[in-house]
């Protein structure tokens, strides 16, 4: 399933792997933030993520975790 098509569904488990890949070329990191917030707000009891690489995303998501 895709992200988009996940918004107003609820699961009780939400996997998200590979996030360092959740901002596209000549896609703005803003519109990523929104994606994320869908897919992370869709999990009702566990949320699990992928977080690893250099990307830009997830980079910027440690900090925001970490403050």
């Amino acid at each position: 399933m895709t992200m988009k098509v996940s918004k107003g569904l609820e699961f009780p488990l939400v996997v998200l792997p590979g996030l360092w890949h959740m901002t596209a070329a000549g896609e703005e990191e803003n519109e990523s933030a929104r994606m994320f917030y869908v897919v992370a707000t869709r999990a009702t009891q566990r949320l699990v993520m992928g977080v690893g690489g250099n990307g830009k995303f997830p980079n910027r998501l440690n900090q925001q975790l970490a403050s």
